[in-house]
């Protein structure tokens, strides 16, 4: 896969509103927690042309149909704070050329942070700011790193969003870090994209955790 591609792309935005709780308890210091066990409007449930984000099964899926496609799930919930987020994900079809994982520091379509890996085993960190698309993460392209799951494996997703400082974690593993000051507070929410040149890609999202900042494994 061409990971030194830079991370410009036409985004779907899917974002609805609102709020419901769980059935599972929270941890007890979650700002916000969802194991996706029951349909809510904290979350989108759309399908058209792009692909489908919705509640299937108790989990959450973003499935994007056409290569190149971005679709970003935005939460209902605004933290003025900085947060760490949690999710575990897991690619249930489709190609390993993708990029999943969690949308930090929204502010609008045009403004926000994506960190991310790949079912192949990359990771990196994008933020777009103006609706300008870019690299902020280590030799501005996304770099193969051990600890990341490939293919079908769940991997627990962890993004840090203290101040300037974004980090992503990956199994208790740090597999990447940037520093910008562009973006602060603003909401949280997931993000899939499929491969430039391959086609659909499929990743379901579990057990998604909002906390206040954590230290480090």
């Amino acid at each position: 896969m061409r990971k030194s591609v830079l991370f410009s792309v036409v985004a779907f935005l899917l974002i609805w509103t609102s709020a419901c709780s769980s059935q599972v308890a929270p941890p007890a210091n979650a700002l916000f927690f969802d194991d996706f066990k029951q349909a809510s409007s904290n979350w989108p449930r759309i399908q058209n042309d792009a692909g489908i984000s919705d509640f299937a099964n108790g989990y959450y899926h973003i499935f994007v149909k056409d290569p190149g496609t971005l679709i970003l799930a935005k939460l209902d919930k605004v933290f003025q704070a900085d947060v760490s987020i949690e999710v575990d994900a897991r690619k249930l079809g489709g190609t390993d050329d993708n990029y999943y994982g969690i949308l930090c520091h929204y502010q609008d379509p045009d403004n926000y942070y994506m960190l991310l890996i790949t079912s192949d085993g990359y990771s990196g960190i994008a933020m777009r700011q103006g609706g300008l698309d870019s690299m902020i993460s280590p030799a501005l392209k996304f770099l193969k790193m051990n600890g990341i799951k490939t293919g079908r494996g769940v991997n627990h997703i962890r993004a840090d969003c203290v101040g300037d400082k974004m980090a992503l974690f990956v199994n208790g593993k740090q597999v990447s870090l940037a520093y910008s000051k562009s973006i602060t507070g603003g909401s949280t929410g997931l993000v899939v994209r499929s491969g430039m040149y391959l086609g659909d890609t499929d990743v379901r999202f579990d057990n998604f955790t909002v906390l206040p900042p954590l230290a480090e494994p």
